[in-house]
């Protein structure tokens, strides 16, 4: 069995998760200190209120870290299956009922005998972007295949382009905005830790 897989699309976007993650962690440190340390003027339900805000932002975010890992297809020379873990549905497809295969921008779009419109797809983009070498190797099995006549319609493959130099960049002054944002929640678990103690 092969697989097709997903990766983070840069690590940059996984450290401004993280960063993300460490500023709602500091956050909900210092509302939770409020309580702890019974400090007045500051009313019960707001703070209930606040944490579970900050624990559902935290969630999400793991959900987005990880979120690369829910799909992925896996074939072999008979058969094609996509797996959505997340939904818990898969679809299989066998090779002997393809005619025809299109690498596009968005993914790959598998025909039978009708060629306008396809029976199977693999995306390129699930939470991040498809393996290269998986899919190229995806691309060779297909291209054997004598009954198959396969299409590419880019010549980098999507996800891996230099316009994605630009989503690197602004992923990086994210992540410094980020991290420095995190200043101001560090000072006030600091403070109270200090003063409370």
């Amino acid at each position: 069995m092969n697989i097709i897989s997903y990766r983070y699309t840069n690590s940059f976007r996984q450290f401004l998760l993280l960063t993300g993650m460490l500023y709602f962690l500091l956050s909900l440190a210092g509302t939770l200190m409020v309580p702890i340390f019974n400090i007045e003027g500051y009313e019960t339900k707001a703070i209930i209120a606040l944490c579970i805000y900050y624990i559902f932002a935290i969630a999400i975010l793991i959900f987005i870290f990880r979120s690369h890992k829910f799909c992925y297809t896996l074939y072999d020379e008979e058969t094609i299956t996509y797996y959505n873990r997340l939904t818990r549905k898969d679809r299989s497809i066998e090779i002997s009922e393809i005619k025809k295969a299109v690498l596009g921008k968005k993914g790959v779009n598998l025909y039978g005998e009708d060629p306008s419109n396809p029976i199977f797809f693999i995306p390129f983009f699930r939470g991040g972007r498809v393996d290269a070498l998986e899919i190229d190797k995806f691309y060779k099995m297909l291209k054997e295949k004598e009954d198959v006549s396969v299409y590419k319609e880019f010549t980098v493959l999507p996800g891996y382009g230099k316009p994605w130099i630009i989503l690197k960049i602004l992923y990086v002054f994210l992540t410094a905005l980020t991290l420095l944002s995190c200043a101001t929640p560090l000072a006030v678990v600091i403070i109270l830790w200090q003063n409370f103690m």
